[in-house]
């Protein structure tokens, strides 16, 4: 765990630490020789040697703890505290107040000051003063003599001038570390700040993310965003506002908003919520209370500062995100880029759920157009074939009955049966062919219409005619046969509804597209009238006719007239053919 010194120390410095430590092997040793050399007494020799070497261990004892980086917040007192002792100890031994080492005593005090500072230092360094004058007692009491004071007192007040001016020197030289450790910690608190709140984005994002996989609902996204922006961001009021049209915003989603308000709808004036839908940019607002727009929700009235965020996709506008706060100017410019980060989840929601919307729409159309097929082809077969077999049936029996008393016209009958059964094997190929004319895959759409024009008479009461216009392209299977169904249906449409006595099939090839047509000389009818009248009629042939054109990006064009027959022309860019 991490140890701090004290405020009146300064900062651990290893450098200092181990100058120091070879500062005080370098004289532990210097005294070593001294007393080898010229001991200050005999009788005190060993036990002054006794005290370096113990000394000495202390100093490598310290060497560790510098080496292992075992750092301690009251190591700098002990080890000076020790260098003070050791060298009273020494300076009792070698004379006491008459030692040759009493001026080493300065040093420590020296180094005491400056390195602890004005009060710790001032404070230990008045310990060595006593120390001192204990000692010079105990050697005016030995010597038997008067102390000389004027000796004392220099000797002390140079004692606590060091340790005053040093420790105010040190003092003044910690100010200004003092002060860049406060800015340090300033910073480092701004730092653990910011990486909460990125944590915190983070962890709205993730929820975001994964409310988006694991639902379809719109709704569901939008809760989860005022939720997630209760976490992020401190707003009184917040509402999620969509399109309802071109003029009106509905309130999707809310929190913090009146009971009257959740069912008000803003009606957009040329107010804030105007300029940003229509710049697609996000705005800081001031009392909101002032907006003519926001100012229609009253919840928002009371509040005096605010942030709005459209939802936009392209060049479509879905609504907008609006945030209100109680307190001015209470939101800054990194709170915007979260809300629009939000809002962009927002806009992927209510992307994807009106996809999922049009995919059902999608379905249910195929769905609707499957069972249309089925109902034409079971009116089909019960008109035609279904008709025919009856008769046929019925013609068989009185058939039977004739062979025995009318042979002649019995087989006259037959003949008739003949020319009926080969009849209904025709409408039978012919109602194949329209439902998958193996044709169309083998040989394209031109040999196609060219066989399905063929299997037209006038004994239909019509004529088909059919123009390639030189056209003799083949073009991706899934185009021909949309082409195909089109014009079938048409054709269809013509034989039952326009009375026509032609039908006119042509192919034409203009720039880079196919025109594919359908043209009779029928009664035709109000296209306006029969395209709003289709939910009470229940069918959606010519829809359907749009429908899969555009599926092939393509189009379908339908004229006509009461009086003046009925156009279907199909267009489809080469391009995607």
């Amino acid at each position: 765990m991490r140890q701090e010194y004290p405020s009146t120390v300064p900062a651990p410095s290893r450098r200092i630490d181990w100058i120091l430590l070879i500062t005080r092997w370098s004289m532990a040793l210097a005294l070593l020789l001294w007393n080898h050399f010229s001991p200050p007494a005999p009788e005190a020799q060993t036990l002054f040697a006794r005290v370096l070497l113990f000394y000495l261990g202390l100093t490598l004892l310290e060497a560790l703890f510098l080496w292992r980086g075992w750092g301690l917040a009251a190591w700098p007192y002990v080890t000076l505290s020790l260098d003070l002792f050791l060298l009273l100890l020494l300076i009792f031994l070698s004379g006491k107040s008459n030692s040759p080492l009493l001026l080493l005593l300065l040093l420590p005090v020296a180094v005491t000051s400056l390195r602890l500072g004005f009060y710790s230092g001032l404070g230990i360094n008045l310990l060595a003063l006593l120390g001192y004058i204990l000692l010079t007692l105990l050697g005016v009491a030995e010597h038997a003599q008067q102390p000389n004071f004027l000796e004392m007192g220099l000797f002390a007040g140079v004692i606590i001038a060091i340790a005053v001016f040093g420790g105010l020197i040190a003092e003044q030289m910690l100010r200004l570390p003092r002060q860049e450790v406060d800015q340090y910690k300033v910073q480092l608190q701004r730092a653990e700040e910011a990486q909460r709140a990125i944590r915190q984005r983070a962890d709205a994002f993730y929820e975001m993310s994964h409310t988006l996989s694991v639902t379809m609902s719109y709704q569901a996204v939008l809760e989860g965003i005022l939720r997630q922006c209760r976490g992020l961001l401190d707003f009184a009021v917040g509402v999620v506002l969509l399109s309802a049209g071109e003029e009106d915003l509905y309130m999707a989603v809310s929190a913090g908003v009146r009971t009257t308000d959740v069912l008000q709808q803003v009606h957009l004036c040329g107010g804030a919520l105007s300029n940003c839908l229509r710049t697609a940019e996000p705005n800081m607002l001031e009392n909101l209370g002032r907006d003519d727009e926001l100012a229609q929700i009253t919840s928002l009235q009371r509040c005096r500062s605010g942030m709005v965020v459209p939802l936009r996709a392209g060049l479509r506008n879905y609504g907008a995100i609006v945030l209100g706060s109680m307190e001015e100017k209470a939101y800054r410019q990194t709170d915007m880029d979260q809300l629009s980060a939000l809002a962009h989840f927002a806009t992927t929601a209510i992307q994807n759920a009106q996809l999922y919307q049009d995919l059902r729409e999608e379905r249910d159309k195929i769905i609707r157009a499957e069972e249309e097929v089925r109902k034409e082809l079971s009116r089909d077969l019960h008109d035609g074939p279904a008709q025919s077999l009856a008769a046929m049936a019925m013609n068989v029996e009185y058939i039977k009955r004739l062979v025995a008393t009318d042979l002649p016209m019995a087989i006259g009958e037959l003949d008739s049966l003949e020319q009926l059964a080969r009849r209904t094997a025709w409408d039978i190929r012919t109602m194949l062919f329209e439902l998958r004319p193996i044709i169309l895959e083998t040989k394209g759409l031109m040999a196609t219409l060219e066989q399905y024009v063929q299997r037209f008479t006038e004994a239909d009461g019509f004529r088909v005619h059919f123009d390639a216009g030189g056209f003799d392209r083949r073009l991706d299977p899934k185009v021909e046969n949309t082409i195909f169904i089109i014009m079938q249906e048409a054709v269809n449409n013509a034989r039952k509804h326009a009375k026509a006595r032609n039908i006119w099939l042509r192919l034409q090839q203009q720039d880079q597209q196919l025109l594919a047509s359908v043209q009779d000389d029928g009664v035709g009818f109000d296209l306006d009238k029969v395209q709003s009248s289709y939910e009470a009629r229940g069918s959606f042939g010519l829809l359907n006719m749009h429908e899969r054109a555009q599926r092939v990006g393509g189009k379908t064009e339908i004229r006509s007239q009461p009086g003046k027959g009925t156009a279907v022309i199909i267009s489809v860019p080469l391009s995607q053919a």
